[in-house]
């Protein structure tokens, strides 16, 4: 078996999501490794090249780096950053996926980075406080999708106990509590406004997310299937409004039929014109 086909083995062994997010930010750790080596030995600094991979909160230059807005979610500004992320989404996330599919738990790991990552650069460019810094910020890490996964688990689960190093009990929504609102409080002092956004963010996409998949909220649904029948339906109406007016246009008035009918009555059928049996015909239809 070669290096690449145990790495793939590795990667799909048990299905778990949580092991291939974790993998995933393990391979892009090793590669930020390699390209600081090469970085160094080509006489610059390794964030000269890593900064392609970074979302920028300065609009222009994210529209010249839209991937950045999916690989800022796998990247890492150092090892410690990476672990504390790696570490808090295999205690949390492996019990969520006990209860949930791989899909569903990758789609609110990555929805969750997502939606953190549109907060931070949405908020740096909506907040006056962020003009004179909004043009060089930059967003890294997993912790949007992490943090995503971790309030989803509190609300799916949140009577789950666990217990943090074997020191004491917990449910679950206390712990997803205690980090959001450990993200709240820091939010004045702390000088990762940025990273907090994106915390932020995820929180909100995984409540919404489990909201939404228990029933209690409800959005609306688009399909152009269904865009295409309200627009046939649209036409057939305006058709059947056009032929209404049209018969209605053609059709006799009272006063017409009851001339012809007053003739009948002294002539007879026969005397009647050929227009007059027309207008007489109409008025039967």
């Amino acid at each position: 078996m070669t290096a690449w086909e145990k790495i793939k083995y590795e990667y799909n062994k048990g299905g778990s999501a949580i092991r291939q997010i974790i993998m995933v930010n393990l391979g892009v750790f090793v590669f930020t490794i390699f390209v600081g080596i090469i970085a160094k030995l080509s006489g610059f600094e390794p964030s000269q090249l890593l900064q392609y991979f970074y979302i920028p909160s300065n609009l222009g230059v994210l529209l010249i780096r839209p991937w950045s807005i999916v690989t800022n979610i796998f990247f890492h500004s150092g090892f410690w950053h990476l672990f504390g992320n790696m570490l808090l989404l295999y205690f949390i996330g492996r019990i969520l996926e006990d209860f949930m599919d791989a899909k569903k738990v990758w789609k609110i790991f990555l929805y969750g980075g997502l939606a953190g990552a549109a907060l931070f650069v949405i908020s740096f460019n909506v907040f006056p406080i962020f003009e004179e810094v909004k043009q060089y910020k930059k967003l890294l890490g997993a912790s949007g999708g992490v943090t995503a996964i971790l309030v989803a688990t509190g609300l799916y689960l949140p009577r789950y106990q666990v217990r943090p190093f074997g020191l004491f009990t917990i449910e679950l929504r206390w712990v997803a509590l205690f980090f959001v609102f450990r993200d709240l409080y820091m939010f004045p002092v702390s000088d990762n406004t940025g990273g907090l956004f994106a915390h932020i963010g995820g929180a909100i996409f995984g409540m919404i997310y489990i909201l939404e998949l228990q029933g209690r909220i409800e959005f609306p649904t688009f399909s152009f299937a269904s865009l295409k029948t309200k627009k046939m339906k649209a036409v057939v109406d305006e058709r059947k409004v056009q032929e209404d007016r049209t018969f209605k246009k053609h059709q006799p008035n009272q006063e017409e039929i009851d001339a012809i009918l007053d003739k009948i009555s002294q002539s007879g059928y026969d005397s009647l014109s050929k227009a007059e049996k027309d207008i007489l015909f109409k008025a039967s239809e």
